[in-house]
């Protein structure tokens, strides 16, 4: 067997075994082992949803972070606030469409 050949042979199985392999699904900011919801659970399976939902968790720190003592508790209700009305995207007729935007929405406002 040629070196080439014998190369593209060890290239076919790593590209095998990698296929083989689970992809790691993206994790969101809370633990999907506790989801309730049903917005919670869709957002645990879906990658794009958890990774704007992760994005959104750094942005309220670095929000908090940089706010005043006394703007603390009003950036803390709007976000439970937020919460409670992005939940409620579950009783639409497109829980996905509306969770992207509102979470599209949300990292906007930081």
């Amino acid at each position: 067997m040629s070196g080439l050949a014998a190369g593209s042979g060890i290239v076919a199985i790593v590209l095998l075994a990698m296929l083989a392999l689970p992809a790691t699904a993206a994790q969101p900011s809370f633990d999907c082992d506790g989801a309730k919801a049903e917005v919670e659970k869709m957002i645990c399976g879906d990658d794009a949803l958890a990774d704007l939902d992760l994005r959104l968790a750094r942005d309220f720190a670095r929000a908090l972070a940089r706010a005043s003592a006394d703007q603390v508790p009003e950036l803390r209700a709007s976000q439970r606030t937020w919460r409670g009305q992005m939940l409620k995207c579950a009783q639409t007729g497109d829980p996905r469409g509306c969770v992207l935007d509102a979470y599209t929405k949300r990292i906007d406002q930081f």
